[in-house]
């Protein structure tokens, strides 16, 4: 039987276990019981309540014999989940400075009562935040302090803002891709090569040109990149990679 498209909303706390099995998926491939129970500090009983109402929902598939798999359903559920938590917390952490811990605590707390159309304006605020050429001058660092020194900063800015057009246009001469960003720097997307199919794939992940992305880390072994763009965590390929040309921002 298929699940009723009509039930109520999830949860606050459904919502945590779908985003605690997203997590442990990416991080250790599997999802279990023991592991679910540990992150989210809860009794197993409470986990395994907690599954069935999620499998009935159509968003996990559960069975006591076997490791949690999220649905296509349910992933993309818990792909939003995570988005939203990760904005508000770059929010409270790189716009109003508040402590990594405390960002944490009340990112989880924000994270399940905001609209999207809310959300997304936290991500156009948050990306520009991070790329504005005066994102190191006091209307960001001192918050709500005055400034009484706006010809310094404006002239600090024309600065950055020359220095980062001769990155840029080296990077396109050069044809910079998303492969070749050290972890931690952030870019844009200037275009996808390749076939169609793989960008609309792309896209669909926000990889699109226009869009800011910050390569998180990088696997030695393989080549595969950690990204973070438009809220989304997304693992990344080397192959596709060096197939997004990017600038730097």
């Amino acid at each position: 039987m298929e699940p009723s498209e009509h039930l109520p909303s999830l949860t606050s706390a459904m919502e945590d276990y779908l985003e605690a099995i997203y997590l442990l998926e990416k991080e250790r491939r599997i999802a279990r019981v023991r592991d679910i129970a540990n992150r989210l500090g809860v009794k197993m009983s409470s986990v395994i309540s907690a599954l069935k109402t999620l499998s009935s929902r159509g968003l996990i598939r559960y069975d006591p014999h076997q490791y949690i798999t999220l649905t296509e359903k349910g992933a993309e559920k818990a792909k939003q989940i995570v988005r939203t938590h990760g904005i508000l917390k770059r929010f409270l952490v790189n716009v109003l400075h508040v402590d990594d811990s405390l960002a944490e605590e009340n990112a989880c707390r924000m994270e399940h009562h905001l609209d999207r159309e809310v959300i997304e304006r936290l991500v156009t605020f948050v990306e520009f935040a991070e790329m504005c050429p005066v994102d190191q001058t006091r209307w960001i660092d001192g918050l709500a302090q005055g400034c009484d020194d706006c010809l310094s900063c404006l002239e600090n800015a024309a600065q950055k803002v020359r220095n980062r057009a001769k990155a840029q246009q080296a990077a396109i001469e050069d044809g910079m891709t998303l492969a070749e960003v050290e972890p931690g720097a952030q870019v844009m997307i200037s275009s996808v090569k390749g076939s169609t199919k793989l960008k609309k794939a792309l896209s669909r992940d926000g990889l699109e040109s226009g869009a800011i992305a910050r390569v998180e880390k990088r696997d030695e072994a393989t080549g595969s990149l950690d990204v973070h763009v438009k809220g989304y965590r997304l693992e990344l390929n080397e192959t596709d990679a060096a197939k997004i040309l990017v600038k730097p921002v």
